[in-house]
This record gives C-alpha cells, sequence and structure tokens, in this order.
C-alpha cells in the first residue's frame, strides 16, 4: 500500500515538476508529433517507471491522486507546444506499466482503492458499440436565450439539466422552476465511448469459483481497440456509482455502490502464457530435459498417475497440450497448429477424471460440461444486456475465452445437434463469427480442444460399426484430429490391478483422515508434479517453433501414401484424407516441442504416426480395412454399396405396383446376399434421411422414384 503524500496545493508545482519530468525523459519530440498528427493520434503514452526515475515523489501522488495529478501532466504538455491551436485541449496523457503494488485482483478490490489509480488483469468477456457520448451540453434559456454549458459527469448514465440559468454564464438568473432549457446538439461537446468488461483470467481462479468481472469505461483513441477474448491490464481510475430504482415516488437511491474504472491505457498482453512464468530454478530444471528422448513418455506417466492404463490416450492428450506450430500463408490462409481429440468410451472409465486433471494442469485450461452447454456458451453471442444500457453487447464463449488454451467439453454427446454445430468453425479455422441484430465480428478461439462422450446406447457393442454407435453428427466428428474409442473388456489381470490400486487409494484416504503415515501417494511414481508439469508446458509453447527435418517430412510423406496405397482398388474404401495428413504434422511438431527441440526429429514423426495408426486401427476400421468414410460421412464404403443395391431393389419393386412391402424387399435383399438384419438398419436409414415413406400400413415408396 502507497502511503498518502503530503498534499500539494498548487496546481503550479505539479505542472512544473511533470515538465521536469518530460525534460528527463525527452518527450518534447513525441509531444511535438503528436500535435502534427492530431486527431488520428492524440495520447502520450509514458511508463510509470520513467516517472519514479525522474521524480518518486509525483510517482508516489501518481497512484494516490490521479486524476488531478494527470490534468497537471495535460497542462504540461500543452505548455511545450508552440502555438496552442485546436490540438492542445485535445492532447491525453496516458501512463502504463504500473508496478505490482498497483496491480490488483478483481475480487481483492477494496473501498481503499477508490480513486486510485490501479491496473486490472483480466480477459475481455463484453464490449459494447462505440457510441457518442455527450461530455458538455450546451442549453438554450427559453426566457432571454442565453447558451449556458452543463458539464457531464463521465460515469454517470443520468444526463445532468442546468438547475438555473447561470449569471456567470450571461444568463438570466432564473431558476429552472421558471423556465425552460433546450439543448443544442450541434454545439455540445461529444467524446467517442465504449464500455468492456473484464473478468478474471480463468487458470488465476481456485477451486471453481465463480470469476468475478469490473466495467471499464474507455474513451477517445482507447475505444475500438479490444474484442471480446482478448488478454489485457486495463489501468485507470477505479470509481463508483450508487445504485438507485425506479419507484412510483420516485427514485430510490441505495447504500451500494458498484465499482468502475475509468480508462487511462491498455495494454494487451501480446506474449504467450506470460502469466506463467518459472523461477530462475524452475527454469534451469526443465532446461534439463532439452532434447532427452524419454521426456514424452515421462509426460505421459504424469498426467493424470492415479489413473491406470489408457497409456495410448494419454499419449496423445500430451502431445495436444503442447500443439503444434500455426502458420500463416502468404495468401493470408491460416493452418492451426491445434490438436482436438475426442475420446468415446464406456461408463467408469475415468474420462471425467482424466479431462479434469488435463484442465487444471493446462496452462489457461477451461472444463464445462456438455450437458449444460449452449451454442452462446461455447462460442460467443450478441445479446441485449443492461450493461450497455439494453442495447445489444458481443459477448465470449467459453472457447473464445480459451484462446491459446485447452478447452476441455465433457458429455459432448448429450448436446443437442444444434449447438454442437457451432464449434465446426472454432475446430476447423480456430475463429468463431456473429453476425445478430447488425453485429458482424469474427473472435479468435485458438484453443485445443479436449472432448470426451458416451457411446450412444450406453456401452459398446462389438457388432456395430463406430459410427453407427455415436451420437454425434459425422459432420463433428471430422474435424478432431485423433479418436480414441474406449472399451471396457473385463480381463483378469488388467482388472486386478486396477482394482488394487483404487483400493490402495480409499485406504490412502481413510490413513489421512485419521492421522496415519501413509507411505505411498496416490501419484507416486509421476516424474512430473502438476505445477511443474504446467510451467514446463507453458514455457514449450512460448518458446519453440519446431521445423519439420527432411527425415522426419520424408517418414510422414511414406506413411500417408502407403495408407493411401490401399484405396486405389477400385471397390476399396478411401481409407485417409488430407486432414489426417495435417494432423501428423501438427502431433510431429508438437512431439519436438515436449523435448523442447526446434527440429522435429524422425523419432517424432514415428511417434505421432503411431498414434495416428492407433486411432485408424481402433475408429476408422471397417471389415478389416481402413476407411476413414466410418469418421467423415458416418456410413462406411461396405454400408454405402449395399445402400445403393437397396436402393435400386426398391426401385424395381415399385416399378412393378408403385409400392413395395417390407417382405417383398426381405425377400429380394436376401438373394442379393444381404442379411436381414443389415436390410433393417439401411432401410430406416434411409426412412429417416426422408428417402422412404409409407402411403399406406406396410406400402412403402421412395420419395425420388
Amino acid at each position: 500500500m502507497v502511503t498518502s503524500p503530503r498534499v500539494l496545493t498548487s496546481a503550479g508545482e505539479l505542472t512544473g515538476r511533470w515538465a521536469a519530468v518530460f525534460e528527463e525523459a525527452g518527450v518534447r519530440p513525441r509531444v511535438m508529433e503528436l500535435a502534427s498528427k492530431f486527431p488520428e493520434e492524440r495520447s502520450l503514452e509514458i511508463p510509470f517507471a520513467s516517472i519514479e526515475a525522474a521524480d518518486t515523489s509525483l510517482a508516489d501522488e501518481l497512484l494516490v491522486r490521479p486524476e488531478e495529478v494527470l490534468d497537471s501532466g495535460a497542462r504540461a504538455m500543452r505548455e511545450l507546444l508552440p502555438v496552442m491551436g485546436p490540438e492542445a485541449q485535445g492532447l491525453r496523457l496516458r501512463v502504463t506499466g504500473l508496478p505490482q503494488t498497483a496491480h490488483r485482483v478483481i475480487r481483492e478490490i477494496r473501498e481503499s482503492d477508490l480513486n486510485r489509480l490501479i491496473a486490472i488483469d483480466g480477459i475481455v468477456r463484453k464490449v459494447t458499440e462505440v457510441r457518442p457520448q455527450i461530455r458538455d451540453a450546451v442549453f438554450s434559456c427559453a426566457a432571454c436565450r442565453a447558451e449556458v454549458h452543463e458539464l457531464q459527469d463521465e460515469t454517470s448514465p443520468i444526463f445532468r439539466e442546468p438547475i438555473e440559468c447561470y449569471t456567470a454564464q450571461g444568463g438570466c438568473g432564473k431558476p429552472a422552476s421558471r423556465t425552460r432549457f433546450r439543448l443544442l446538439p450541434e454545439k455540445s461537446l461529444y467524446i467517442d465511448s465504449q464500455r468492456i468488461e473484464i473478468q478474471e483470467n480463468p487458470e488465476s481462479l481456485k477451486g471453481g469459483a465463480h470469476p468475478q468481472g469490473l466495467s471499464v469505461l474507455l474513451t477517445e483513441d482507447l475505444t475500438g481497440r479490444v474484442i471480446p477474448g482478448n488478454r489485457i491490464v486495463a489501468v485507470g481510475v477505479l470509481k463508483s456509482l450508487q445504485r438507485a430504482t425506479a419507484s412510483r415516488t420516485g427514485v430510490i437511491r441505495s447504500t451500494t455502490f458498484d465499482l468502475m474504472l475509468l480508462g487511462n491505457s491498455l495494454e494487451s498482453k501480446q506474449q504467450e502464457f506470460a502469466e506463467i512464468e518459472p523461477t530462475e530454478e524452475e527454469l534451469r530444471e526443465i532446461l534439463q530435459w532439452q532434447g532427452d528422448p524419454t521426456v514424452v513418455d515421462k509426460i505421459v506417466l504424469s498426467l493424470a498417475p492415479t489413473i491406470k492404463g489408457m497409456e495410448e490416450e494419454k499419449e496423445a492428450i500430451a502431445l495436444q497440450l503442447f500443439g503444434g506450430v500455426e502458420k500463416r500463408q502468404p495468401d493470408g490462409v491460416r493452418i492451426r497448429g491445434d490438436i482436438t481429440v475426442l475420446l468415446v468410451g464406456d461408463p467408469g472409465v475415468a474420462k471425467t477424471q482424466l479431462l479434469r486433471y488435463v484442465a487444471s494442469v493446462a496452462p489457461r485450461g477451461i472444463y464445462t460440461s456438455g450437458k449444460g452447454a449452449t451454442a452462446a456458451g461455447l462460442t460467443a453471442a450478441a445479446v441485449k444486456d443492461d450493461f450497455a444500457g439494453g442495447r445489444w453487447v458481443l459477448e465470449a464463449g467459453m472457447m473464445v475465452l480459451a484462446d491459446g488454451g485447452v478447452a476441455v467439453i465433457d458429455e459432448l454427446d448429450k448436446m443437442t445437434p444444434e449447438d454442437s454445430s457451432a464449434m465446426h468453425e472454432v475446430l476447423e479455422s480456430g475463429t468463431c463469427s456473429v453476425a445478430k441484430a447488425g453485429i458482424t465480428a469474427t473472435l479468435n478461439a485458438r484453443c485445443t480442444v479436449l472432448a470426451a462422450a458416451n457411446p450412444r446406447f450406453g456401452r459398446f457393442t462389438p457388432d456395430r460399426s463406430f459410427a453407427e454407435q455415436v451420437n454425434l453428427p459425422p459432420t463433428l466428428l471430422s474435424r478432431f484430429d485423433v479418436i480414441y474409442s474406449i472399451y471396457d473388456k473385463p480381463d483378469r489381470q488388467r482388472d486386478r490391478l486396477l482394482a488394487n490400486r483404487i483400493l490402495e487409494s480409499h485406504r490412502s484416504g481413510e490413513a489421512r483422515e485419521l492421522g496415519a503415515e501413509v507411505n505411498e501417494s496416490p501419484s507416486a511414481g509421476a516424474p512430473f508434479p502438476p505445477e511443474f508439469l504446467r510451467k514446463y508446458i507453458a514455457y514449450a509453447r512460448r518458446t519453440y517453433r519446431p521445423v519439420l527435418s527432411a527425415e522426419a517430412l520424408s517418414a510422414i510423406e511414406d506413411y500417408y501414401v502407403t495408407v493411401r496405397k490401399q484405396g486405389e482398388d477400385p471397390n476399396a474404401p478411401v481409407p485417409i484424407t488430407a486432414r489426417q495428413l495435417e494432423a501428423l504434422v501438427r502431433l510431429s511438431e508438437a512431439a519436438a516441442r515436449a523435448r523442447l527441440s526446434n527440429v522435429v526429429t524422425i523419432d517424432d514423426a514415428r511417434r505421432a504416426i503411431k498414434i495416428m495408426a492407433s486411432f485408424l486401427s481402433r475408429v476408422a476400421t471397417s471389415e478389416g480395412k481402413i476407411d476413414i468414410d466410418t469418421v467423415t460421412t458416418g456410413v462406411t464404403h461396405s454400408q454405402r454399396e449395399r445402400m445403393d443395391l437397396l436402393y435400386e431393389l426398391m426401385r424395381k419393386l415399385q416399378a412393378d405396383k408403385g409400392y413395395f412391402t417390407l417382405e417383398e424387399l426381405h425377400a429380394e435383399a436376401e438373394k442379393a446376399s444381404i442379411p436381414a438384419s443389415r436390410t433393417d438398419t439401411l432401410f430406416y436409414a434411409l426412412r429417416a434421411q426422408g428417402e422412404v415413406a409409407e402411403r399406406r400400413p406396410n406400402q412403402w415408396q421412395l420419395i425420388r422414384f
């Protein structure tokens, strides 16, 4: 806490001290340049450290009495100008880089911070439109036609009118009850105004606390600079606004006040994961693992160590946390570097526990459940809000807030198709577009998505394909780089190991409750503790941008061409597409980044190939052959062939008498070697698509004959 300095009664003394600070900082050329570029540029940004180095007492006073000190600084700027033109009154002084003692967490703001200069670190949640705000209202008196000025309070939404025709401004002195005042909009002074709401960074919350927000008023050249999802440091003066409610008897004013920050400057946090900075000792420990070929395996062992098994899934998730390298092509096309992973598994295989652990260890990790999520809550929305006086505002959703981090979505299959379809753009391009109520905007949502879902029928059955058992549209499935199906199959050796581990965890927990000593913690054997792993990931993602070596390129190309060769036969399915090729590149880059290397070696490429081969063998295999259509379209190559054959049989039956029955269709299908169960599955799939309709009981017709 800064102690209150001695009170200066002379504004001239403050202006003189500012002039000395400007002289030492050498800002005269910058002020002259601003004056020449006015009104396009009007703000002089000066670091707090420069003020403190020149005049420590002035820097202390700036924190305690910011409005008075900043006004004196603006006067000192005007005195540097050789000619007092219209730009003199428009130049603004903005302070950046406040010391840590002036930084505040939103939930820790107290009354002692009122009317002080503070810095708030957070993420932009809502943004209103930029609108003119009246600052100096000019009125005409109906009695004497005099023009009087009424300065407005920039923090208050209430418009103030003159209480009398001020004699000091040449008026007649009549009170408002004996005359009328007419606003003269063309002679009044306006400034650009915008309100934003920033909330606490998700990674700073402890124990699932609800993030708190704070309104910030931006004016003049600060407006229009941020969009929802931006991480910023807002510097300004903290003000209080009295709450008021309307009633029949008038306005009832509350003793409770709301808070608002009058923005003085905005600093954008461009550096990735700047909020997660390792100490020097931790950095030395991180760099010890640079180039170690076993470090990726150690990271895999450190992911949710109490959950035994799922090594392949954990390896894919470990690479997902590091991510590939985002690339911008010369034509402006962006190639995402984020890796998306979907886990579809039987109940009781610890999917949720794994996801919650990843959300806690990932830098900027946000967890949500699809059961209570909507399209607006996941992406972004334009909503009417009292925050903007009943106007439409742009509000960021979970995936926009997770920009640059990890969005963890559990129970993805519980979302409605309308809501889940909003994720398509985010998964494919890392952006989120909104077009509603005249607001058209594209927000960044460059987040890694880790999702989990349950099978359609509660548990996987061996006689059905993967696509038939997943209650997700193929258009959504096709946008995941890696999909794993997790089966809960009884296995005596594995079950005994799992039971021992779970029972040991319970026994250790009971021993702790009783105060007894515990020899081994459930997470024993994990090479890296969660906090160290979090900083390791943040440092790797911030520092390294791996490039593919010639050997790695050759290995990925050979694998892709070899797998594609399986589909060259006329009746063979398409085994793999370019989407999987790009996923291989991202996984390879992530493996190199996990090793703290800027070069992707052939070992990194082989690790990526192993993960991709595991995904294809589990999910995208039909009748012993790799068929990517299982994921991308939901219909395998063999199913499509049978469906086409069944369609032709129905066409022939309908040509004879104008309709066909199910018994006739079964008889013809058996002649074509299509089992009755498969015939029913394909027939009802065509019915669901609107290709077949029942005109009369058991009389079916093709819609497009």
